[in-house]
């Protein structure tokens, strides 16, 4: 699973990271990585 955290503290779960970076670009923005072991991204909106 890949877990993409928002900067209002919500939290989602992907079982692919297509899946999460599609959601991130279909939010406006794009998923960074900030933990590689556990797989956890974070949403960059766009400016």
């Amino acid at each position: 699973m890949y877990t993409l955290n928002f900067p209002n503290g919500n939290v989602q779960t992907y079982p692919s990271l297509s899946d999460l970076q599609r959601a991130a670009r279909e939010l406006g923005g794009e998923a960074k990585l900030i933990n590689t072991q556990q797989k956890i991204y974070v949403f960059v909106p766009k400016k």
